[in-house]
């Protein structure tokens, strides 16, 4: 008689046992407490354990199981997959979903939901992706902001007819630029390097209550990267190199940059060298766009001299270099 019972209760030991169903994370393999689990009808519902368990035994053959969570994809399976895959379910995580965060509007860091301002903001993926050769482009490429060239590497942006002493641009709160600069355009904002910026938000409309009576057009403010602290106990070194060459501007630019990081300090060093030669009309342009000849200033007076080469506009190339370093304690 003890051997009977004994039997019968190791048999329903297993019985209980096969009918455990275990959620694991896909990635991680870790079980996956307080998952929700029913059939469609909802008129069976369980819920795992710490360790991921849920007992599989009140479903019926037929029901198709659905399994929520907050932070998971809902996935649904029949018991012949549930079977194939030794009793494990495997769920795919949601990538974490947070509002943009600006800091442009008060000066502080808001989400963007509470600020009723029109703002677009620019982030290092973006730049990196589109890989701007001046600032300028960086705006221009947003496909909100108008941008004036006169020259190759050049670029003034616009927003609502207003530039210049209209517009704020600021580089990490400090302003580039005030109500004193000429109306017409300027290429200052030209001199800010893209490679050593990690965001870029772009007010449209009057912020002259932040910002000043010069602000009526817009307010454009960028952000610099920033020294990485290391999360570990030893020294972590990272850098970037880059070269690049653009046949339609004759464009040769060289950058590089390296972060040095400790627990308690850390360092950035950048190095960016821009080359953009002369602009060069077309074979097919028209006559009165060729310069036959071009200023140039000798023993200290303007000599009109001749261009050997009429199809080159003189002197709107130029050349930059940008040496930047920051270290943060």
């Amino acid at each position: 008689m003890n051997k009977l019972l004994l039997l019968l209760f190791l048999l329903y030991c297993f019985a209980g046992w096969s009918q455990q169903v275990t959620v694991l994370d896909d990635e991680t393999l870790e079980p996956i407490p307080n998952v929700a689990v029913f059939n469609p009808e909802r008129t069976k519902i369980s819920v795992t354990d710490l360790d991921g368990n849920f007992d599989f035994a009140p479903f019926l053959n037929e029901d198709r199981l659905v399994l929520r969570h907050l932070s998971y994809e809902t996935t649904k399976v029949t018991r012949l997959q549930i079977v194939k895959n030794d009793y494990k379910i495997y769920m795919v995580m949601v990538p974490e979903r947070l509002d943009e965060v600006v800091m442009s509007i008060s000066k502080w860091e808001q989400q963007k939901k509470e600020i009723p301002n029109k703002i677009i903001s620019i982030d290092a993926r973006t730049i990196a992706l589109n890989t701007p050769q001046t600032s300028a482009d960086l705006l221009q490429r947003s496909g909100k902001v108008f941008v004036q060239k006169s020259q190759l590497g050049g670029g003034s942006p616009m927003i609502r007819g207003f530039a210049t002493n209209r517009l704020v641009l600021s580089v990490d709160g400090v302003r580039m630029n005030n109500a004193i600069f000429r109306g017409g355009n300027l290429q200052n904002v030209i001199s800010i390097d893209p490679f050593n910026i990690r965001n870029t938000e772009i007010i449209f409309g009057s912020g002259s209550v932040i910002y000043g009576s010069d602000a009526i057009g817009g307010v454009m403010n960028f952000y610099t990267r920033q020294p990485m602290l290391s999360q570990k106990e030893n020294t972590q070194v990272s850098g970037n190199g880059n070269y690049r060459f653009s046949s339609a501007n004759t464009e040769n630019t060289i950058h590089a940059d390296i972060n040095i990081g400790r627990k308690n300090w850390a360092s950035l060093t950048s190095f960016t060298y821009n080359d953009f030669q002369d602009l060069k009309m077309g074979s097919h342009g028209p006559e009165s766009y060729l310069r036959n000849s071009f200023v140039r200033t000798m023993n200290g007076q303007d000599v009109l001299v001749p261009n050997n080469e009429p199809s080159k506009q003189v002197t709107t190339g130029y050349d930059r270099e940008e040496f930047y370093a920051e270290i943060f304690l």
